[in-house]
């Protein structure tokens, strides 16, 4: 009988180590492909919409065309050569949508490219997810390859004012990317499986549960998850901000990536072994921290410190859901209602934008401190403050995944 244990324990071993390897590989392409996206898109859209605002919008579209299309994307039951036909697809939509961007399509070309980088992207995702279920067992949380994905996009992204320079980029790491996707998922074929938790990135981008917000020990955690959305959607801005005060805008877009994932990748170990009310009180001390930065600092450290101490802040809270199986979406979630939810704060945000300038991604930022402290405070006074979850929320909280 030991031998037979020792024999199936080989046998898992030898197919977990190039499956493990697959999955890496292809998390961090979707990471990429996501970052690269959200930021790219956001580049051209605040140069050719007509205002801040729609420019916004169309990144809010990005947003709501990426839920929808994973919405199918993750389901399964897509053969592995038809998910590699629609990748070369995808990608090829997105590489003509980018070039007559810049070469006489404007706008249109624009939405042509957004749609096919957000139908590629959840098609990465579906990669992801069919390979995870090859794995004989539980895959850990995808810090690491989201770290490399980031790290890529960010240095692919570059300058974002030099748009014909950041097409040609984007077009070789798109087609970079679904190559090594197309590869990776070869001969993989669907397995039945309920959908994960959050429905996208295999469970590991944010969808707080209906009723996380019931329970305001989280609430510091559940902000420092919001300030990503501000921070990615205003990033072009912030870089060509920064531009004007002699620093690189390659380097506003590091520093921020670099933050949101270079402490989540460091302390990913140890924030697993955190209380709530540990997660919950850096997550305050950071965004106050940031938010007095965008306030008092003097330019170009404000926009410099904010950066940094808000993508901390989001990345810790990320890792802290990716540990803690009661702060993440049910099973089932579809990801086309929180990208709806992403989408309208993002226009709403673009919408304070256009009115207000710098001072309306300062003032968005200081009011996530400013709460994030109060929920604090409020969760230290009455620790135990709940409020009552609806019969239809305890009763999906009871049937979720572990």
């Amino acid at each position: 009988m030991a031998r037979g244990v020792c024999a199936e324990k080989s046998r898992v071993i030898n197919v977990a180590a190039p499956t493990l390897l697959r999955l890496t590989l292809a998390r961090a392409c979707a990471w990429g492909l996501l970052v690269a996206g959200w930021i790219g898109i956001g580049s051209f859209a605040l140069q050719f919409a007509p205002s801040v605002a729609s420019g916004f919008g169309l990144v809010a579209l990005w947003l709501v065309a990426l839920g929808g299309a994973a919405t199918v994307a993750t389901r399964g039951g897509i053969g592995w050569w038809m998910r590699a036909l629609a990748l070369c697809l995808c990608a090829g939509t997105t590489g003509i949508g980018l070039w007559s961007t810049v070469h006489g399509g404007g706008l249109f070309a624009l939405l042509l490219a957004l749609a096919g980088w957000a139908t590629l992207t959840a098609l990465a995702s579906g990669v992801v997810r069919s390979l995870r279920l090859q794995y004989p067992v539980l895959p850990g949380p995808p810090i690491a390859a989201a770290s490399l994905g980031a790290l890529c996009a960010g240095l692919v992204l570059g300058d974002l004012g030099d748009l014909p320079a950041l097409v040609i980029r984007l077009i070789v790491f798109v087609g970079a990317a679904t190559g090594l996707l197309v590869v990776l998922q070869r001969r993989i074929e669907p397995k039945p499986r309920p959908g994960c938790r959050a429905g996208l990135f295999d469970c590991s981008l944010p969808a707080w549960p209906r009723g996380a917000w019931r329970d305001s020990l989280q609430w510091p955690t559940l902000l420092a998850g919001l300030a990503m959305l501000p921070m990615m959607a205003a990033l072009p801005m912030m870089a060509a901000w920064c531009r004007a005060q002699s620093v690189a805008p390659q380097a506003m877009v590091l520093l921020h990536l670099a933050a949101m994932f270079g402490p989540a990748l460091l302390l990913r170990h140890s924030v697993a072994k955190w209380s709530p009310r540990l997660l919950s009180t850096v997550c305050a001390g950071l965004l106050a921290a940031g938010a007095a930065f965008a306030v008092f600092a003097a330019a170009p450290f404000d926009l410099l410190g904010l950066a940094a101490l808000h993508g901390a802040a989001w990345g810790l809270a990320w890792v802290g859901q990716l540990w803690a199986p009661a702060r993440r979406g049910q099973q089932g979630t579809s990801p086309l209602r929180a990208a709806a939810g992403y989408a309208v704060l993002t226009v709403a945000f673009g919408i304070l934008v256009e009115l207000s300038g710098a001072r309306g991604v300062v003032n968005v930022h200081a009011a996530l401190g400013v709460a994030a402290v109060f929920a604090w405070l409020l969760g230290a006074v009455a620790p135990t403050l709940t409020f009552p979850r609806k019969r239809s929320e305890q009763q999906a909280h009871r049937h979720s995944e572990p």
